[in-house]
């Protein structure tokens, strides 16, 4: 049995990847300087990892992080390489994370959606990574069996704490438009600004009004996953025109069980929501909030009306998980990863 050193284990898709590792190899959480718990935001401490010699690793495989043991190693990763920024990519550190991506020690750079790896791929061969040694290994996600449906209520499910730059302001605006008394519009979401789109003062105040007034919809804040994960069961549709997201998971979940999905074309989106089959992709660069918020409405008010075309859809949804993002498909290519990189 063969040892992968990991880094971190944070979030729900890794617990569930992580713990369920490829046939011959196990997952063991590295010890290394605990950077994110002591409050620290400088991105080379929290991206650089340095392990500990106190636990025994065949292999190391980070997540979004540069290994500076002299031990062989992978990186997956969804956004950029080396994740330093806002440091310049002249900075001495910067070049030396750049230099350890290149050397014989890291084995492979995993991208996790082939738009991550088009973002990476020429600023890295033009510091001397070998393209050879890049690859896309999409996550995994688990599968639910959908509860049963309530014929007479149609639910709509968005969830996203960054409430204004995953859509939900679009799909509020949308949910007004239906005027019809079946549709329940479920919200999870702290409904926080974040980053990427920041509405003004009276825009907040007009969606948190709106959220409180109407009795149609309801607020979940701060639920754990696992009770996501139920509404997802019960809901009827997911809907996410989000403006930015490196890889938007609570879709590909969403899809795990078995809802048709209303999202936008950004990002690694157009990979995990193929168009007119499970779903649709929107586009939202450079288009209205009103404008989008039509398209959406018309999308919902389809899936109302077409009881068949809302349950082929879901059936889809499944369909392309099992294709793409199911767990045996993910760690099949990991252990080919895994044992070249050993040998």
């Amino acid at each position: 049995m063969r040892v992968v050193g990991i880094s971190n284990r944070t979030r729900y898709w890794q617990y569930y990847a992580f713990n369920n590792p490829p046939e011959g190899y196990r997952y063991s959480r590295m010890l290394d300087v605990p950077w994110h718990m002591l409050k620290v935001r400088q991105q080379f401490l929290l991206h650089t990892k340095c392990f500990l010699p106190l636990k025994h690793a065949d292999l190391y495989h980070t997540y979004n992080s540069v290994v500076a043991n002299h031990r062989p190693w992978v990186v997956e990763v969804e956004s950029y390489l080396p994740r330093y920024k806002p440091m310049k990519g002249s900075h001495p550190l910067f070049r030396w994370g750049q230099r350890r991506l290149a050397s014989d020690d890291c084995k492979w750079l995993i991208f996790t959606s082939e738009n991550t790896a088009r973002m990476n791929r020429d600023h890295l061969v033009a510091f001397g990574v070998d393209p050879g040694k890049m690859t896309v290994v999409y996550r995994a996600v688990e599968q639910y069996r959908p509860d049963a449906k309530d014929t007479g209520r149609f639910i709509i499910l968005f969830a996203g704490n960054g409430f204004y730059r995953k859509g939900g302001l679009e799909l509020l605006k949308a949910f007004q438009r239906l005027g019809r008394n079946e549709a329940e519009l479920w919200i999870v979401s702290t409904l926080a600004v974040d980053w990427g789109v920041l509405p003004d003062a009276a825009t907040i105040a007009w969606a948190q009004r709106t959220i409180a007034d109407d009795p149609r919809i309801t607020l979940h804040r701060g639920i754990p996953h696992w009770e996501l994960v139920q509404l997802m069961r019960r809901a009827n549709v997911f809907v996410s025109t989000t403006f930015s997201d490196p890889f938007n998971n609570t879709i590909l979940e969403a899809m795990g069980a078995q809802l048709p999905v209303i999202c936008s074309d950004v990002s690694s989106l157009p990979e995990i929501v193929q168009q007119d089959r499970n779903g649709w992709l929107l586009p939202v660069e450079g288009r209205e909030s009103e404008e989008i918020a039509e398209d959406i409405a018309a999308r919902l008010c389809r899936l109302m009306d077409d009881r068949a075309l809302l349950v082929r859809m879901g059936r889809s949804s499944l369909e392309v998980v099992r294709e793409r993002f199911d767990l045996r498909v993910r760690n099949a290519r990991l252990a080919e990863l895994y044992e070249r990189a050993l040998h």
